[in-house]
């Protein structure tokens, strides 16, 4: 009997401990897959890549993201669980489980903190690569500079779900190895995306929908007009001229469309075409400074550091 009962004692000693193993195993296995994600979306952010994503949920997050980083993709972070909080500019925000969080291009962000519990999964992504594709329709008009003209949004995700499903279609994604269809069909799925997002903000941002049709095509002339211009012509009545308006008048178009001045407009122009000299080519910041008709490097560098918080030469460095 007392054989018996020690050898059932012994068996549930055998059973917890193995249970105990195999809840450590389970825990290690997480860890190491969270540090994998982690550390793989370091490098992703820190090479410049064109599609960086998270390969599952992840419950850190990178050290590029805790410093200032500029945003030069489209950006969204899910929250699935717990809550992070950010700063955009010198703005301090706090998303939390079941919302996603829309970061707009040229704006400074940086991770502050995150909950115990935090769960997120991530995406950015460059469209340099559609910009052609895109064009001027005014769907493309509309995602780059009406509908998203905000630094952030917040949205529920359960009005977004869709998402979700591209999300894990771009980890997909990891490397085209040579393939030029794969890479094809990377961009389709990234042109793809680009236009649901138009959809989702289109519908998200109903306010736009009471815009007249005049103010919408003033305004889309006025974008088109700095793409072409930005470079060599700065003053808000270069372009109200064009447009047969007064500074004003053109001013409170773009204000109320956008909710960005003319100003504004031109100075993200002028950063992202220095960004784009900067990662792109080899030409110094002296080169580019003239290319951008600035009277001196120093000039080029003061303006670029105001609106990126890094000097030419640090940005390259990063």
């Amino acid at each position: 009997m007392a054989k018996n009962t020690f050898l059932l004692v012994f068996l549930a000693f055998l059973l917890y401990l193995c249970t105990q193993l195999f809840n450590m195993l389970v825990m290690t296995q997480n860890d190491i897959s969270i540090i994998d994600t982690t550390a793989l979306l370091q490098r992703e952010l820190s090479s410049g890549r064109d599609i960086c994503c998270t390969r599952s949920e992840a419950s850190s997050f990178p050290e590029i993201l805790r410093k200032d980083f500029l945003i030069e993709h489209i950006a969204l972070v899910i929250c699935h669980k717990g809550f992070f909080t950010f700063t955009i500019g010198e703005e301090e925000c706090k998303i939390g489980g079941g919302h996603t969080l829309f970061i707009s291009r040229d704006v400074l962000f940086k991770v502050i903190s995150s909950s115990a519990d935090c769960r997120y999964s991530l995406l950015f992504y460059r469209i340099d690569s559609i910009r052609e594709i895109l064009g001027n329709t005014i769907m493309g008009m509309k995602f780059l500079d009406v509908v998203h003209p905000l630094n952030y949004n917040i949205v529920r995700n359960d009005e977004v779900p869709e998402l979700w499903h591209y999300l894990v279609l771009f980890r997909n994604f990891d490397t085209c190895n040579g393939d030029v269809f794969i890479e094809k069909e990377s961009l389709l799925l990234k042109l793809s995306l680009t236009y649901r997002l138009c959809s989702i903000f289109s519908r998200l941002n109903s306010h736009t929908d009471a815009l007249s049709n005049r103010q919408t095509e003033i305004y889309i002339n006025l974008i088109q007009l700095i793409e072409k211009h930005y470079e060599t012509e700065r003053s808000v009545s270069f372009y109200a001229d064009k447009l047969c308006l007064s500074p004003k008048y053109l001013s409170a178009i773009s204000k109320s469309v956008s909710g960005l001045t003319v100003q504004q407009h031109i100075f993200r122009a002028i950063i992202r075409r220095g960004i784009f000299l900067m990662n792109n080519t080899d030409k110094s910041v002296k080169q580019i400074s003239d290319l951008l008709h600035f009277p001196n490097p120093s000039a080029f560098g003061t303006f670029f550091k105001k609106h990126t918080g890094l000097s030419p030469r640090n940005y390259r460095r990063k």
